[in-house]
């Protein structure tokens, strides 16, 4: 194995413009195959953390009528934790419409009761706080920046609105947020659930379970929300992101496949210049092979002398292409930046793809050096050596 090796660096060696132009060819196959992938998984996950990142993922409310209270919610919450570790956050939700109406206008509301507490904050609304600070106070709420543009709402300032049935509520503003969703600005009014409960005589009552999930089981939403269904009543049913959001399924999907198919083609083209550049190698190496064989070399180890030079090429090329692939993913994701001034795309790097593709193109390489070391099998050194 060891003279084999030798043999293998002294051919590469040999040629040395040769050997830099199949390695810098493996490392820029490496390399765009690395920035695509990285970028096609950041765009992926951004689009979810910005479209259900921040939203419930999997939702219990009523089958008839999903704004119908219910109660014994405090025990399925418990149970769902006990049973479902990849729920990061889960609370009650108690949401109540209701009208705003100052002079001329007025503006449709949604009362929102829900936990911030540890294992509950599925919307971060503290993360979102403008002005003021969370509800510390039964009356206490905190408004979208919308409508608190609309009537001139201030921090301390009472809010008078009408339930469905006509009866009026009043509350104080505690702090003002900008939720980052026109649609939710405009008529999120959000308090703590006991607050809402008592505010609208509810007690014990919800008319939502809503969860979050830890990232690595986002896409597993629909088979955890199919677990948990099978544990509640008839009366009760579960929905998750999935099935709400068809359209940005369809969309990663084809991403992922787009770029998967771009990265097949692209080891293809990699794989196939390895295997015709050492193919050239063993008829430009022939005599050498020739003589090697005559001094009692056998055909596997002529053969593995080749190998050898792929898997050389392989790991220079892929390891140069990965370092590539990332300052190049890490300069795009920097320098590219949306007219706010945020990044287009998260520039996080998953260490594991990163291996998963060098080893991948490594692999290829040694691949591809098989075709040319099955040329090496076929010589026959006294043909060679009468020949040359």
């Amino acid at each position: 194995m060891g003279i084999n090796l030798k043999i293998a660096s002294r051919f590469l060696k040999s040629n040395k413009a040769q050997t830099i132009l199949i390695a810098l060819g493996i490392a820029l196959g490496v390399t765009v195959q690395i920035f695509l992938g990285l970028l096609i998984k950041n765009l992926n996950n951004d689009q979810i953390n910005q479209i259900v990142g921040n939203t419930s993922q999997i939702t219990i409310n009523n089958k008839e009528n999903s704004s119908k209270t219910f109660g014994n919610y405090d025990s399925i919450i418990n149970n769902i934790k006990a049973n479902h570790k990849e729920i990061s956050e889960i609370t009650g939700v108690l949401d109540t419409p209701g009208l705003i109406t100052k002079g001329e206008a007025s503006t449709s509301i949604l009362v929102r009761g829900m936990d911030f507490g540890n294992g509950a904050n599925i919307y971060d609304v503290q993360k979102d706080l403008v002005k003021g600070t969370m509800p510390e106070a039964k009356d206490q709420v905190v408004i979208g920046e919308g409508i608190a543009k609309k009537y001139d709402y201030k921090v301390g300032q009472k809010i008078t609105f009408s339930e469905a049935n006509m009866q009026k509520k009043t509350v104080v503003v505690s702090g003002i947020a900008n939720f980052n969703v026109a649609q939710l600005n405009n008529s999120w009014v959000v308090t703590k659930l006991n607050y809402a409960q008592d505010l609208f005589n509810e007690q014990g009552k919800v008319n939502s379970i809503e969860m979050k999930l830890y990232n690595k089981d986002i896409f597993s939403a629909d088979t955890i929300a199919k677990s948990i269904q099978g544990t509640l009543n008839s009366s009760l049913q579960v929905t998750n992101w999935k099935e709400t959001n068809p359209s940005l399924l369809n969309a990663l999907s084809g991403q992922s496949s787009s770029s998967m198919t771009i990265q097949v083609f692209i080891i293809i083209s990699v794989a196939m210049s390895i295997a015709g550049v050492l193919a050239v190698s063993v008829m430009q190496k022939s005599k050498q092979i020739g003589i090697l064989k005559a001094m009692g070399i056998k055909n596997s180890g002529a053969a593995s002398i080749f190998i050898y030079q792929g898997g050389i090429l392989g790991v220079i090329g892929s390891i140069v292409g990965g370092i590539l692939g990332v300052g190049l993913f890490e300069v795009f994701s920097n320098a590219i930046k949306t007219p706010s001034g945020a990044p287009i795309v998260t520039g996080h790097i998953y260490v594991s793809y990163l291996i998963i593709s060098i080893v991948i193109a490594i692999v290829v390489a040694i691949l591809a050096a098989v075709f040319a070391a099955s040329k090496s099998l076929k010589l026959d050194p006294m043909e060679v050596i009468r020949n040359n």
